[in-house]
């Protein structure tokens, strides 16, 4: 610690900004140390790097923070926006096909997290690709039903059933 400067002190963390020289890359790495104190008092720390030498210390650990989200999306892409489904060799092809089906997980984001997440600025919400799969599949299948039964939708007693059968098998409802 004789080496790095305090850049950020709270009550329950600490973080340490400092460049220094990295035998396993062989070069020079500027790297952010956080300590944070748990619930029993006893102080941990976590060490982040990056290579870019003019980066910011609060920029490294934005970019670290939002690591997860990052692996979230290549995660729901895999499994619901096809993104390992294609069979294309050219580079054009396969470019068009990853950046679709991660366009797809970003946009389903949009449409149904952040009109949620404006509602209730300081609530944690989930986004779950799940619960809006099978959200459209039960439309689907509910818009089926009430064309091959000739069920009036309208109804208020048929309305709150609708709202229900959505909801159906949704993890975050």
């Amino acid at each position: 610690m004789d080496y790095a400067r305090l850049v950020s002190q709270e009550e329950n963390e600490k973080i340490y900004s400092m460049k220094a020289y990295s035998k396993s890359l062989k070069t020079i790495i500027n790297l952010v140390i956080v300590y944070t104190k748990n619930s029993k008092g006893k102080w941990s720390h976590k060490i982040y790097f990056s290579t870019d030498l003019e980066q910011e210390w609060n920029e490294i650990l934005e970019m670290y923070r939002l690591r997860f989200q990052i692996e979230f999306l290549y995660r729901d892409a895999k499994q619901y926006a096809g993104l390992n489904h294609c069979e294309a060799r050219s580079r054009k092809k396969l470019d068009f096909h990853w950046n679709m089906s991660l366009t797809t997980i970003n946009l389903a984001k949009i449409i149904h997290w952040i009109p949620k997440k404006n509602e209730n600025p300081k609530e944690e919400i989930v986004f779950s690709m799940n619960d809006i799969k099978t959200q459209y599949y039960n439309q689907l299948l509910l818009e089926r039903f009430i064309s091959m039964f000739g069920i009036n939708p309208e109804l208020p007693k048929n309305k709150r059933k609708n709202k229900r059968f959505l909801d159906f098998g949704k993890v975050a409802a």
